[in-house]
């Protein structure tokens, strides 16, 4: 599979994840050939760029899409893990690269760097990249480490509390913004280090602002004033998809996109799910040849998805990603996303009763996706704009599923609306995932999986 494994603690030893260049053969070695090289910011800048990429592609992104129905689990463990049974092993690899090898600890060292350097729009763009790692991974698993994280004096980190960590990484986010808007650059931005934005500066300061508006809705379940604050700073998010936070692939073996290397080597352990074709089919959705193959290798169903006389699932069942969008070996997929950020200011104008800006911005959400996949939905705009209420809510949050297609974001989504109205499997979907096996064996402050709580402080309520 493509997850790995590292068993290792998010503290102590400091590793420095090194992409070197080429060798020069000619002049001779004038230093300790058996000393660890300092890594410059750039190199450290480019490991934790692929670190991002795997935590968006990998595991955490194949639970979630299961679980809400947007995939289904059909061969092996997975099949497992589509009945809800996981354990602390199904995320161990995800959890512990979040602080090693391209996670906290290189970022730290990258940020110490840029800052000694006087490079402080790299400096910003850095710390956007620690606070999705940090924020996403406090929404998965709740209390996490990260106040004691990465510090080699510390050999156990306590577990911070989820809204502690949320808070510290909206302040990370203003400082981040800040640094961004400094016009201090030093000796440069990262410039072509920077696969995804190009360092961009405008750019990035909007996908922080659309992270903020994403951990602050994360919490409108449980705290009054999360959809005021996550308006206001979606005002200022991503506006358009040319602005949209992708992974970076090619079609070189090395730089596969996961999700393709996924089916490659595990072909028919994860096929399409059973609640998103449906609602793509049912509606004559033009992205769902980007999204679905819609083909049975053995023929013995139509190509064309159509269910109106084949069964949801056992139709779902044999549709794998499409070659030729999101299952592609060199597809770049949308992390934070100009059609998050607007159906994000959708649900919090519904939330606030204002029904006309909800539609609005749910337009604005399909002019984006409009953008990104030269499509024509404006049966889809039409639709929503003849509604209100709970179906207009409904349909907010059914175009955003379809949007966010293998983000674990639509997992936060559904844990806080109850939608899409996926009819959940027999004993309840999880609140959460279990910590790290690895992190859990070699810091006493984690508990047995036992004693690790069902669902986190940002979700009390199960559907």
């Amino acid at each position: 599979m493509t997850s790995i494994t590292k068993p290792t603690r998010v503290t102590g030893v400091i590793l420095l994840t090194l992409v070197l260049g080429g060798c020069d053969f000619i002049t001779p070695v004038t230093t300790n050939p058996n000393s660890v090289p300092t890594a410059s910011v750039e190199q450290l800048f480019t490991a934790i760029q692929v670190n991002s990429y795997f935590l968006a592609e990998g595991q955490i992104s194949r639970i979630a899409a299961i679980w809400t129905q947007q995939m289904a689990g059909t061969d092996r463990q997975f099949v497992s893990i589509d009945s809800y049974v996981i354990t602390e092993e199904d995320a161990n690899g995800e959890f512990s690269t979040v602080y090693t090898g391209g996670g906290l600890i290189d970022i730290r060292t990258a940020i110490a760097l840029a800052n000694d350097n006087g490079r402080r729009t790299f400096e910003g763009i850095l710390k956007v990249h620690e606070a999705y790692m940090i924020g996403m991974t406090a929404s998965i698993f709740g209390d996490i480490p990260y106040s004691e994280a990465a510090n080699a004096d510390i050999a156990e980190p306590v577990l911070d509390g989820q809204a502690a960590v949320y808070a510290a990484i909206q302040s990370l986010l203003d400082e981040a913004i800040a640094d961004l808007g400094s016009g201090q650059a030093g000796v440069g931005g990262p410039g072509l280090a920077d696969l995804s934005l190009g360092g961009d500066v405008a750019a990035w300061t909007a996908v922080a602002y659309t992270l903020k508006a994403r951990f602050h809705i994360h919490w409108g379940e449980t705290t009054a004033s999360a959809y005021v604050d996550a308006l206001a700073a979606a005002q200022n998010g991503i506006q358009d998809a040319a602005g949209t936070w992708k992974t970076i692939h090619s079609n070189a073996a090395t730089e596969n996109n996961l999700w393709f290397q996924f089916q490659r080597d595990r072909s028919g352990y994860i096929s399409s799910g059973d609640h998103l074709l449906a609602l793509m089919d049912g509606d004559s959705d033009p992205r769902l040849y980007l999204w679905y193959s819609c083909q049975d290798p053995d023929k013995q169903f139509p190509p064309d998805c159509d269910q109106t006389t084949i069964p949801g699932p056992a139709k779902a069942r044999v549709s794998e990603l499409s070659p030729t969008g999101y299952g592609s070996s060199s597809f770049n997929l949308p992390m934070v996303s100009c059609a998050e950020n607007a159906f994000i200011i959708a649900e919090a104008q519904f939330a606030a009763s204002n029904f006309a800006a909800a539609i609005t911005a749910a337009e604005d959400g399909l002019t984006c996706q409009e953008d990104e996949w030269s499509v024509d939905l404006a049966a889809q705009a039409t639709a929503i704009g003849l509604l209100t209420g709970a179906p207009l809510l409904a349909a907010i949050m059914d175009q955003k599923y379809i949007a966010l297609f293998l983000n674990a974001e639509v997992y936060n989504d559904y844990k806080r609306t109850c939608l899409p109205a996926i009819t959940e499997n027999t004993g309840g979907m999880p609140g959460r995932l279990f910590y790290g096996q690895d992190e859990r064996q070699s810091n006493t402050n984690v508990p047995e999986p036992g004693a690790q709580p069902a669902r986190n402080a940002n979700d009390t309520n199960a559907c």
